[in-house]
Parts: structure tokens; C-alpha cells; sequence
């Protein structure tokens, strides 16, 4: 639950318009996160599907590629925007690296843009970032040291972020599934 704190001087009581014009857009933003992840997960469909992109004009399929871009900045976007106006709009105390943050970003990316809302495994991750195993696994156990990520063991592709979403950086370059 988000809660908007706003500075007082002490004979000042918040007014019940300024809160419930907070919630509304706190619901508006969400709602619009939604459309967007579902717009996002249905044209990724699409693209993903070779038969479809085989007979689509290159035009076409470059406009839809433009069109899932458009959809993934304007979802960042939103994110930034919940964390204006918090106390806590600086990154918590032990953040993460530049390169912890990209797999955070990708991660949690990843999970929204999937229907099945599953995490990357660990082929998807190598291939995205041309790592070796080793190097993903080591990733994903400081990660996990770090309280950034929680995995399920003996269970693949449980990887739930627990880092604020607001202080994800965005991802260096998009991907396709």
C-alpha cells in the first residue's frame, strides 16, 4: 500500500480533498500500469509468433516494435512518477550496483511482460546480458544475499524481486522474448 506523507506545519490537518485526489490518481496510475503490461504482453505476442512476423510488411512489424518501445517507456514512466512526492524518493540504503540494478530491471520487466508472469530462467538471463552460467548464478546468489530477490528452492523460475520497483533503474537496452 502506497501512503503520500506531506509536510505539515502542526496547526495544519490534511485536507480530505488533497487525499482522496491522491488515491484517485494512485488508482488512475495503476489502472493505466495494467493496460499497459496487457497491451505490452498482447503486441509481445504477436511479435513473438514467427508465422504472423513472417507475412507482416517489415513496416509493420517495425511500427509494432516502435509501439511495444513507446509501451515500456510510458510503464517506466508511470513507476517514476509513483515515487515523486515520497519521503523515501532516494534509493534505500544499501543500493544496489549498476549491473545488480540491470538484472533487477530485466527481471521485473520480464515478469510483467509475461503472460504466464513467470521469471527468466536462467538461459534467458545469460542470453540477455552474454554471461556465462556461472556468472548468472553468482549474480543471482549476491542478489539474494542482498535481500534484492527472494528464489524459491526447487522451484524454477521463482524469482520474486523485493526491491521498490520506484528505484529500479531502466533497462540499458529493450528485449524480446
Amino acid at each position: 500500500m502506497n501512503v503520500e506523507f506531506h509536510a505539515m506545519s502542526p496547526a495544519r490537518t490534511p485536507s480530505p480533498d488533497l487525499d482522496a485526489e491522491a488515491c484517485l490518481r494512485r488508482d488512475a496510475t495503476a489502472k493505466a500500469k495494467r493496460l499497459l503490461r496487457k497491451g505490452i504482453a498482447g503486441l509481445q505476442a504477436v511479435l513473438d509468433d514467427r508465422i504472423i512476423v513472417d507475412e507482416t510488411p517489415l513496416e509493420a512489424r517495425d511500427a509494432m516494435q516502435l509501439a511495444a518501445d513507446a509501451m515500456h517507456a510510458a510503464l517506466h514512466q508511470l513507476d517514476a512518477a509513483d515515487s515523486i512526492g515520497r519521503p523515501e524518493a532516494t534509493a534505500p540504503a544499501g543500493a544496489h550496483t549498476r549491473q545488480q540494478g540491470q538484472f533487477l530491471a530485466y527481471i521485473t520487466e520480464y515478469v510483467a511482460a509475461n503472460r504466464a508472469g513467470v521469471a527468466p530462467s536462467h538461459a534467458d538471463l545469460q542470453r540477455f546480458f552474454n554471461l556465462t552460467p556461472p556468472s548468472v548464478n553468482s549474480m543471482l546468489v549476491r542478489l539474494e544475499r542482498c535481500g534484492f530477490i527472494r528464489r524459491v528452492p526447487g522451484k524454477a523460475r521463482a524469482i520474486e524481486v523485493l526491491f521498490p520497483s520506484a528505484y529500479l533503474p531502466p533497462l540499458e537496452r529493450n528485449f524480446k522474448f
